[in-house]
């Protein structure tokens, strides 16, 4: 018995040992080839059995060999920039498989807030752009990528300085005070800028006295490691970021790991940086001929014998020669990726070096990151992104009264730059005080150091299937150091007997906490749902430290402590503002034809009172994809995909600062010594500023992807503007500095945006030669709808100074420019006394030059036709808002040979010239002039003939005075220009409408037969032209002028006042992989 029962047992292990000898030796092998569509190999593509874990990657000549668990299994191919195949071994184990490129692909997996989806189920609106759209420009700023290539944003630089910012809009301004710019999102992590403004990093005014400067937040971030950008433009997209999405979301992810064998990347470039436009400034021998003019009509009672014969003069110092040069840029960055089927990593390292045009301006960066990816159980993955970063930059200002542009235009041409001995020239001309503009670029120090550590932690925990449990946090830690120094200066007359120098240091800390946890399913085979729930919290802190000193002994040490003590200020200060969120996502999808998404935020934000902190956003968005119906099915050949979609969703802002419903104290000098009082009036019912919006789309890819249109439009409303309310006197908000109070912080007025987008993508050609094509064109109309709690019920904007230069009025767009309208020149004394009366006509009727209006000033229009000219003449001269912006991409490819061209530009924007008013008042003779205004008003006699009496001319008899070319709209010079003719009005407001060549690059790939010799993967080499040319009316530098950096009071758009013109870039690059 007991020997049968050992037979049975030997037998029953033979038969399972045959039995798993058998299923080991039945693996089939296959072995092949992948092939491009131009029949190169394809290296590194990725064939993995279909269903399993088991994969390859193809070798230099794109051989592959695996081995598969039946002869009847399915291979997935997939490659870079080429469609995913699906192959069907049905017994064969030799393969021959030819990759086919990728159009719009319904499949494709997007990014969307706390998660992805499928490109065929979103509802809302959105655009993405991909690591080739980044790659298709020389930016320094990922912001800058964003220009012409999305449709609904506005991207506007807001200065050519290397490194600087650019200001965003989706879908137009949307908010007054709070910050307007959209929020980034990196792999998760919101972005933490530091500061906008030179007062944020202590620089104060070195760099404007605006709430913007050319220091962009988002200068820290490395473009290159950036695989793709999704932009969220409505409501029902954004709202499940709630208070931080009224102004869209921009969600951008970076390059991981990939299992396979390790692939090194070289990415450089380097770069020639010029100024192609110069401004028609008058030479030594122009100016000479003004000077004589000047002295001509009597405004010189000894002119100078220096410029009595242009004709023996030279050309003599062009400052903008001068200011401007020829700069260099060069970038590098190698990194790594691979991995196996369990860990993926990508890690890189980079490094970036741009001088700007304007001498002394410079900025670097050095920036690492790595990326990991581990599959440590079936059930739970891990994940990690840490980047450092870390940029120096040398600060200059341009634009503004005493930026480097204006002194540079302004400064006569008679001035050297330099002594006999090389050294800064001294002012030679008595009198005259302006500084020499290339010492004032090179003696100054503005200089800015940031260090950035940013990054997350994540694991994905499957419990059961389909359900899966994120949980992330994120940090990001900061520092910056500003350190500004004067030296002193004895240049003749711009002298500077002290030096200063100030430093301050920033540090902030920002973490986030986010759990949520997700469930799809399906029911009855048609019914696709997914449902979202989740809590995030995070907190932003930061503290400074700042002193000042003047007084050094030496100029070669720039460390304040050894300054005056007398003349030290040393101040500190700290902040923080928390949230804490609650937010939901369903989305429900029927056989592919009706798609459902909802959302819920529930937000909490430390920067409002006890009484309104919390507030909840929903949204709500459907889609009809008619392509998928039965009655559709004749016309599918044409229409690949059709889709219906509307959305309606609400969102909110808090950005309006930490703590801004409370009381600051503010401390007050007085007779018994230092005393405090309350810095403001707290106002702890503010409340959130909320927008809804409306959105309807559809999608159309026709002609097997090959044209494709999407065309948007919406509506969108903010209501409770978080603004400074305007209270009256009594309430002790007007007086001195010292004694004032700050307005408290209210919800006042309602703005709204309207639009249309439009988007059209072709391929026009495939095959051996191929053309791409993309175009995307919108339209915005903004409008402010009503404004409670204001004086007059408008926003007044104001220039450098006092002058106001813009009004926002009840039904008119935001940032209209206001001012005065010119009908002319006044031709002769008959024409003034019969013209409405001027503001400085004369009380006693008796004319003067010198004080009073006269012939050859320029006539206003009576806007309000009651007689005379004042201020209430004054009326809306123009909008700096377009009609519509567009940007157009053609991508041409022959073999091994491609060409991009990309334009972009802006239409009915007018752009207000505020240099300009300094370049053409020609109410002196210590500044250079404009060569425009070589079509002045000419005054002449009328009787040439007249005698006068000793000591009189005919150039003091008004009536005998006329203009001799009346038609002009530019006046006479006089000086000191007693009549104001350079004030605010639509003579200084041009066309800023522009077409711009942006992008030109042509590149060429090296063939892999060629390549594999050298056991490379990839090579490509490439030239660019960025900028090359711009068709404008504009006469400034550049038509592209966004927020200023001169405007303190953030309602001010489209002025420029010497704003640092963008380079025209020539580069070369040179990508390898192995």
């Amino acid at each position: 018995m007991m020997t049968r029962k050992v037979l049975n047992i030997r037998a029953l292990l033979l038969a399972l040992f045959i039995s798993v000898s058998i299923g080991v030796f039945a693996q089939t092998s296959v072995k092949g080839v992948v092939l491009e569509p131009s029949g190169e190999p394809a290296i590194g593509a990725t064939i993995m059995e279909k269903g399993t874990s088991v994969g390859t990657a193809t070798d230099f000549d794109g051989n592959f060999s695996i081995k598969v668990a039946s002869p009847n299994a399915v291979l997935v191919v997939s490659y870079v920039g080429m469609e995913t195949q699906e192959v069907k071994l049905a017994g064969r184990a030799d393969l021959t498989i030819t990759l086919k490129e990728s159009g719009v692909s319904l499949d494709e997996v997007v990014v969307v807030g706390y998660g992805t989806m499928k490109k065929s189920d979103l509802a809302g609106a959105s655009v993405s752009m991909s690591e080739d759209d980044l790659k298709g420009s020389i930016i320094t700023n990922l912001d800058q990528s964003l220009q012409g290539r999305a449709t609904g944003v506005q991207a506007m630089s807001t200065s050519g300085a290397p490194g600087s910012s650019s200001s965003i809009r989706v879908r137009g301004q949307s908010t007054i005070n709070a910050n307007a710019e959209p929020l980034y999102v990196i792999d998760g992590v919101i972005v933490q800028g530091g500061g906008n403004s030179g007062s944020d990093f202590g620089l104060g005014d070195a760099l404007g006295n605006g709430k913007v400067s050319t220091v962009s937040p988002l200068s820290t971030i490395n473009p290159a490691d950036i695989v793709s950008m999704e932009i969220l433009k409505d409501a029902s997209a954004t709202a499940v970021y709630g208070a931080q999405g009224s102004n869209g979301v921009v969600l951008i992810t970076t390059k991981r790991g990939k299992a396979g064998e390790a692939k090194f990347t070289y990415d450089g470039m380097v770069a020639i940086n010029h100024q192609n436009k110069r401004l028609d400034m008058m030479n030594l021998r122009e100016y000479a001929e003004y000077y004589n003019d000047m002295a001509a009509n009597g405004y010189i009672s000894s002119p100078s014998d220096w410029y009595r014969d242009p004709s023996v003069l030279g050309v003599g110092t062009n400052w903008q020669d001068a200011i401007f040069r020829t700069a260099l840029q060069n970038q590098h960055q190698v990194s790594a990726q691979g991995g196996t089927e369990k860990v993926q990593y990508y890690v890189s390292g980079s490094y970036m070096n741009q001088e700007g045009t304007l001498i002394g301006s410079d900025f670097s960066r050095f920036s690492v990151r790595a990326n990991l990816d581990a599959q440590l159980k079936s059930w739970l993955k891990l994940g990690l992104s840490a980047t450092y970063t870390d940029t120096d930059e040398s600060l200059k200002l341009a634009d503004g009264e005493q930026g480097i542009i204006n002194y540079s235009l302004t400064t006569l041409p008679d001035i050297p730059i330099y002594d006999i001995d090389g050294n800064f020239s001294s002012i030679v001309r008595e009198g005259y005080t302006n500084p020499n503009p290339i010492a004032l670029a090179m003696l100054d120090d503005i200089k800015l150091h940031r260090k950035k550590l940013t990054g997350n932690i994540f694991f994905d925990v499957t419990p059961i299937k389909n359900l899966v449990w994120h949980a992330e946090f994120g940090y990001d830690v900061s520092a910056s150091k500003a350190d500004r120094y004067k030296p002193m200066v004895d240049l003749g007359s711009w002298v500077r007997s002290s030096n200063e120098s100030s430093i301050q240091k920033n540090s902030s800390w920002f973490w986030q906490l986010k759990n949520y946890v997700s469930y799809n399913g399906t029911a009855w085979d048609k019914f696709h749902y997914t449902a979202m729930v989740g809590q995030e919290c995070w907190e932003s802190s930061y503290d400074y430290t700042s002193i000042f000193a003047s007084g050094l002994p030496s100029d070669e040490v720039h460390n304040p402590a050894l300054g005056n003590k007398n003349s030290y200020n040393i101040s500190a200060g700290f902040g923080s503002s928390a949230m804490a969120s609650f937010f939901t996502r369903e989305t429900l999808n029927w056989d592919d034809r009706y798609l459902l998404t909802y959302t819920y935020r529930y937000d909490g934000s430390s920067n409002f009172g006890p009484e309104n902190r919390w507030a909840g956003f929903h949204s709500v968005a459907a889609a009809w994809r008619f392509s998928n119906e039965k009655f559709f099915e004749p016309v599918r050949k044409v229409i690949d995909n059709g889709k219906l979609r509307l959305g309606w969703g609400q969102t909110g802002n808090a950005n309006i600062g930490g703590y801004a419903w409370g009381v600051a104290m503010s401390r007050m000098p007085s007779a018994l010594g230092a005393g405090y009082r309350p810095a403001n009036i707290a106002n702890p019912a503010i409340k959130w500023e909320t927008q809804e919006q409306w959105n309807a789309g559809i999608d159309l890819n026709m002609l097997n992807n090959r044209l494709n249109l999407v065309v948007d439009a919406y509506i969108k409303t903010s209501k409770d503007m978080l603004m400074s309310m305007q209270l009256p006197s009594y309430m002790g908000t007007q007086g001195n500095g010292s004694s004032a109070l700050a307005a408290p912080k209210g919800n006042s007025g309602e703005i709204q945006n309207k639009g249309i987008e439009i988007e059209v993508t072709g391929r026009p050609f495939v095959g051996e030669f191929e053309w791409e094509s993309s175009f995307q064109i919108s339209f915005n109309r903004n409008k402010l709808k009503a404004l409670s709690g204001t004086e007059n019920a408008q926003l007044v904007g104001y220039g450098q100074w006092s002058d106001v230069v813009s009004v926002s009025e009840i039904g008119q767009p935001l940032y209209n420019f206001y001012g005065y309208v010119v009908e002319g020149v006044y031709r002769d004394y008959d024409d003034i006394m019969n013209s409405p009366t001027p503001d400085h006509f004369p009380s006693d009727g008796v004319f003067n030059k010198s004080n009073t209006v006269w012939v050859g000033d320029l006539k206003y229009k009576d806007v309000n036709g009651d007689g005379k000219i004042d201020a209430n003449d004054r009326t809306v001269i123009g909008s700096p808002m377009p009609k519509f912006t567009f940007g157009w991409t053609n991508t041409f490819r022959y073999k091994n040979i491609d060409l991009s061209i990309f334009l972009n530009g802006s239409y009915g924007n007018d752009v207000m010239n505020y240099l300009g008013i300094n370049l053409t008042g020609m109410k002196s003779t210590w500044t250079n002039q404009l060569n425009s205004v070589g079509d002045r008003a000419q005054l002449v006699p009328i009787d040439p003939n007249k005698v006068y009496p000793a000591g009189q001319n005919w150039y003091d008899d008004i009536t005998n005075i006329r203009v001799k070319n009346w038609q002009t709209k530019t006046p006479a010079a006089r000086l000191n220009d007693p009549n104001d003719n350079d004030r605010i009005s639509d003579r200084y407001i041009e066309d800023g409408s522009y077409l711009r060549i942006k992008n030109i690059t042509l590149g060429y790939t090296f063939k892999k037969s060629l390549l594999k010799r050298l056991h490379l993967e990839n090579l490509r080499v490439y030239c660019n032209i960025q900028n090359l040319h711009t068709f404008t009316k504009y006469k400034g530098y550049d038509p592209e002028v966004g927020a200023s950096t001169q405007d303190s009071s953030g309602l001010v758009y489209g002025l420029d006042y010497g704003r640092y013109p963008s380079p025209t870039t020539y580069s070369f690059g040179l990508n390898i992989s192995f």
